[in-house]
């Protein structure tokens, strides 16, 4: 009897064809995209959550609520997604994910796939040498931002306050990206050790602020031991004063952990590295290759001066675990972070990376920071909105002299389905923002959007 768990060649083949089918026709249709699709009702919505069933379905079944499930929601892919931080997708990093899913090879461990691990710290070292971090340096792949913000917290608790944190005290800004501070409860640092620092009116973390509280901390008895900057912010893409916050970090003998999820790799660009000056300072770095690279979701870096922070904060073993963390100068990607069980995230960065070079990359960054200054330039010429924030990166934010004409024009903007935008609050204000970061996005998503903006604004 034939395993249906070892399919023959035959087998595969015709599974390989209709999933192909399926990205085939997802992809020649990805240009013309509109940012949304159209709701389905609840009955079909609750049979996406049918059990499976004894003897299975066809995969042309299987196929088909695949496709009926991906009708509703935001498409990432479309160039007129300029919501939240929008990922185009990547068609070689899916070919990527299916090599590493296929081959099933685990990295955790250098011994079990010492090929496959060295390849992940490459890419790692190239992360490490983008941002000038020295031959000290180190990383490793995470899930997201989320994860490598939580990895960076706690190897900047563990470098500075050892086991005792009780008096530890965090800097952040109201616009730090929550999953920080969030990272800092499941670090176990309590919410009253969290001060939040005032910003300038150009929304960037006040320096001089930042002095005062440490000071007044320390002489209250408590531990100031971590700030956190931000290498463009989610809200408005600022990028905070890096060289400024790391001359106090150094003076209070304090760990700099950068947030540049969303902006690190603007690195790569002559534009975004001036914008980033000082980042290279940084004790530690939160970047999202499936933000700035385009890579399929599920793939974040944490990438930091010292290594030897990330082991001391991380190095566990179990009693079935040898004690050597390497095999042959490569070390254990578990020994660096909180993951024992993970997926091969190495490849889906090494594939596209090593096919297309860089160059393809540098060039879509540009021409989102082309874009954003596009937008900026023709929105602060709109009577009725106000653009106080230049962009530092590629995200515009801008306001409305009345906030309820800003709730109408997102509205008309998103209904319309082309383009869609996400809004947020700063100041107690509603805000708009064109957040710029795909590589199919074109002047026409942007002046699409900003013409239902002024015909809502004209009444």
């Amino acid at each position: 009897m034939t395993n249906p768990l070892e399919p023959d060649r035959a087998t595969r083949d015709l599974y390989a064809e209709e999933v192909l089918a399926l990205m085939h026709e997802w992809y020649e249709g990805v240009e013309t995209l509109d940012a949304t699709g159209v709701d389905l009702d609840e009955e079909t919505l609750k049979s996406f959550r049918a059990p499976p069933t004894e003897k299975g379905r066809s995969l042309e079944e299987v196929l088909s609520v695949v496709r009926e499930a991906g009708i509703p929601g935001t498409y990432h892919p479309s160039g007129g997604h300029m919501s939240y931080i929008p990922n185009a997708g990547l068609y070689t990093g899916a070919v990527a994910e299916f090599l590493s899913a296929g081959l099933n090879r685990y990295t955790g461990v250098a011994t079990a796939a010492p090929g496959f691990s060295a390849i992940e710290h490459g890419v790692v070292g190239w992360l490490c040498s983008l941002f000038e971090l020295g031959e000290d340096s180190g990383g490793l792949l995470l899930s997201g931002g989320s994860m490598a913000n939580f990895t960076g917290i706690v190897t900047a608790r563990h470098a500075k306050l050892g086991n005792d944190f009780s008096e530890g005290v965090v800097y952040v800004t109201r616009h730090t990206h929550h999953s920080a501070t969030k990272a800092t409860r499941l670090a176990g640092i309590r919410s009253d050790q969290v001060e939040i620092v005032a910003v300038d009116q150009n929304l960037r973390m006040d320096v001089d602020q930042l002095e005062k509280h440490i000071e007044l901390d320390r002489a209250a008895g408590r531990v100031p031991f971590l700030v956190i900057a931000s290498g463009g912010t989610t809200d408005t893409g600022t990028v905070d004063p890096l060289r400024g916050i790391r001359e106090v970090a150094d003076r209070h003998d304090m760990w700099m952990h950068v947030d540049a999820a969303y902006g690190g790799f603007f690195q790569l660009t002559d534009r975004g590295r001036a914008t980033l000056d000082g980042i290279s300072t940084a004790d530690s770095v939160a970047l999202d290759p499936h933000k700035g690279l385009s890579v399929p979701f599920g793939v974040g870096a944490l990438v930091v001066k010292d290594e030897a922070a990330l082991v001391d904060a991380h190095l566990g073993r179990g009693a079935y675990l040898r004690d050597e963390d390497s095999y042959l100068g490569v070390r254990d990607i578990a020994s660096l972070g909180p993951e024992l069980s993970r997926p091969f995230r190495g490849l889906t960065v090494w594939l596209p990376l090593q096919l297309h070079g860089i160059a393809p990359f540098r060039d879509a960054l540009d021409s989102s920071l082309d874009l954003a200054r596009h937008g900026f330039d023709r929105l602060r010429g709109i009577d009725g909105l106000e653009t106080p924030w230049e962009p530092d990166l590629s995200i515009v934010a801008f306001r409305f002299e009345d906030d309820d004409m800003g709730v109408a024009a997102l509205q008309a903007v998103n209904e319309d389905r082309r383009v869609h935008l996400s809004p947020t609050v700063i100041d107690d204000r509603f805000v708009l923002r064109f957040a710029i970061l795909n590589r199919r996005t074109t002047s026409d998503h942007v002046d699409h959007a900003i013409d239902i903006i002024e015909k809502t604004l004209i009444g």
